[in-house]
């Protein structure tokens, strides 16, 4: 008969292992969640999760992939995201720390770009370049290095557009004056107050 070897383990949903419950190296599993840990001993002394297939959670620290990311959506405000393709009502932001030129690659593939610089306290600071690079980069330089943080928006669209006098929500009582066009149907009948001019004399010269 095999023999089977069992790791520490728990059934209950969220339960973790402590420092306390595990020894430098071991394993543990909560087999309910599918989820493996061990202790870490090093610069600090914790519990950290093995990371599988199907892992939920929140990875602590940084993650870098070589390849392909598929996935269904993506959930975050996208404010570090670069290099990807933006849709056009979108920004992007990307933050600096004591940097005397910003590079920010916000492909939005528009010369048309929109760029507003911050610092830490979120004032708006004049740089002493900006710079559309290309299609999909903006340059910033100061004279000396800063901090804080960009925006970039895709600008130049032009939104236009008529709406008929019966779509109105609140109709003005008024008068109404402006390019937009006024579609009306039937007779327009009604007295209207006016001041009459009985003379119009260019004068003498």
């Amino acid at each position: 008969m095999a023999q089977i070897i069992r790791l520490k383990r728990s059934t209950s949903s969220g339960s973790k292992p402590t420092t306390g419950t595990l020894e430098t190296g071991e394993l543990a599993i909560n087999v309910y969640d599918g989820r493996v840990f061990t202790r870490k001993s090093g610069s600090v002394d914790e519990i950290v999760d093995i990371v599988t297939l199907n892992h939920e959670g929140t990875l602590t620290g940084s993650l870098n992939i070589t390849g392909s990311i598929t996935a269904t959506k993506f959930v975050g405000d996208g404010s570090e995201l670069t290099n990807i393709t933006i849709g056009q009502s979108a920004t992007v932001q990307k933050s600096f720390t004591n940097q005397s030129t910003w590079i920010v690659d916000h492909n939005l593939n528009t010369v048309n770009a929109i760029v507003q610089v911050y610092d830490t306290d979120s004032y708006q600071i004049i740089p002493q370049t900006l710079r559309i690079t290309d299609n999909n980069t903006v340059t910033i330089t100061f004279e000396s290095s800063r901090s804080g943080y960009v925006v970039v928006a895709n600008g130049g669209h032009i939104v236009s557009g008529s709406v008929e006098w019966n779509s109105l929500i609140n109709k003005p009582s008024g008068l109404v004056s402006g390019s937009s066009q006024i579609i009306m149907g039937g007779d327009v009948t009604g007295t209207a107050d006016a001041t009459v001019i009985s003379q119009i004399d260019g004068g003498s010269i």
